[in-house]
C-alpha cells in the first residue's frame, strides 16, 4: 500500500500538472472505483493537489474536491496532451480517466480496493477533522508519541500503523523506522521507554523523509509508481523490509521475517529489543 512517502511525491507532481487546468470529460471504467456524480466535476478548475495521511485531495473550483485513495494497488498516472493518445499505461486495471485541456490521467487500481469520492469542501473538512496529525506535522511531536504507546498494549508496529493513532505511517516505513531505533516490533507499545520513544520519533521523521527524498518505494510488488510512471528509489536504501536471510547492515546477523498482524513483519533479533 503507498504511503505518506509515495503519495507525497505523486501529490507533488500532480500539482505541478494539474493546477489551472479544467476536466473536460470523465470515463468511468469501473463504477466501483468513482463514487459521485461526475457530471459534477465537468467543467471544473482544478485548483491544487494536497494531501492528508495516505490520501489525495484534488481541489476543485465550485467548492468540489476529488478525495483519493489507492489503497493496496491504486496508481494515479499523467499524461500530457502530446502523449495523451498513448496507451503506454493505460492497462485492463484502468478504472477512470480524466480527460483534461493539456492531458489526462488515469486511476489505475489491480484488486479494486482503491476509491476516489466527489465531496464538497463541507464534507472535506468533516472528514480530514476527524484524523490525526500525519507524522510530518508539527503536532505529532514525542509527547503526543509517548502518550499513544502508552495507551496501548499492542506489538508496536500495529499501534505505528494504526491511521486512527497516527496519519502515514504504513508496512514498509514501520519496519524501518523500529530497525533504525533498535526496537522489536513485537514488543507492547506502553513497554518502550521514554528515552525510547524520542528515538522512535527522530527515526520516523528521518525515514519518512528519506522515502520522500528518494520518490518513494517500489518493493517487491512492483505496484508502485509515480504521477509520471515511473519506480520509486526507496527500495535500493531499504535497511529490514524484504532483506529476510539477508546480514543486517549493524551486526551481520540473518534479518528474520515473521507475520504481525498478517503483516510481513522484517527485523534483527539481536539488535532489535
Amino acid at each position: 500500500m503507498p504511503e505518506l512517502p509515495e503519495v507525497e511525491t505523486i501529490r507533488r507532481q500532480l500539482d505541478k500538472v494539474l493546477a489551472g487546468q479544467v476536466i473536460g470529460n470523465v470515463q468511468v471504467l469501473q463504477k466501483k472505483s468513482l463514487q459521485g456524480e461526475t457530471l459534477k466535476v465537468v467543467g471544473k478548475r482544478i485548483l491544487g493537489v494536497e494531501r492528508k495521511a495516505k490520501m489525495i485531495i484534488i481541489r476543485l473550483s465550485g467548492e468540489l474536491n476529488l478525495l483519493i485513495h489507492l489503497k493496496m494497488t491504486g496508481q494515479l498516472v499523467y499524461t500530457s496532451k502530446f502523449e495523451a493518445r498513448s496507451t503506454k499505461f493505460e492497462t485492463k486495471y484502468t478504472r477512470v480517466i480524466f480527460e483534461l485541456d493539456k492531458g489526462r490521467f488515469l486511476f489505475n487500481d489491480l484488486r479494486l480496493f482503491g476509491w476516489i469520492k466527489i465531496v464538497n469542501d463541507k464534507q472535506i473538512k468533516e472528514i480530514l477533522g476527524k484524523m490525526p496529525p500525519d507524522v510530518v506535522d508539527k503536532e505529532f511531536t514525542p509527547h503526543l508519541l509517548q502518550n499513544i504507546l502508552r495507551s496501548s498494549g499492542q506489538a508496536v508496529k500495529i499501534v505505528l500503523m494504526d491511521q486512527q493513532k497516527i496519519g502515514g505511517i504504513g508496512n514498509i516505513y514501520a519496519n524501518e523506522s523500529l530497525f533504525a531505533s533498535g526496537i522489536n516490533p513485537t514488543r507492547r507499545a506502553n513497554k518502550i521507554t521514554k528515552e525510547q520513544v524520542k528515538k522512535l520519533h527522530e527515526n520516523i521523521k528521518k525515514v519518512i523523509n528519506q522515502g520522500i527524498k528518494y520518490g518513494g518505494s517500489t518493493a517487491s510488488d512492483e505496484n508502485f509508481v509515480n504521477a509520471l510512471g515511473k519506480p520509486g528509489k526507496y527500495q535500493e536504501h531499504f535497511l529490514a523490509y524484504e532483506r529476510q536471510g539477508k546480514q543486517c547492515h549493524k551486526c551481520g546477523s540473518v534479518i528474520k521475517k515473521i507475520k504481525l498482524g498478517g503483516r510481513g513483519t522484517y527485523f534483527c533479533q539481536k539488535c532489535q529489543k
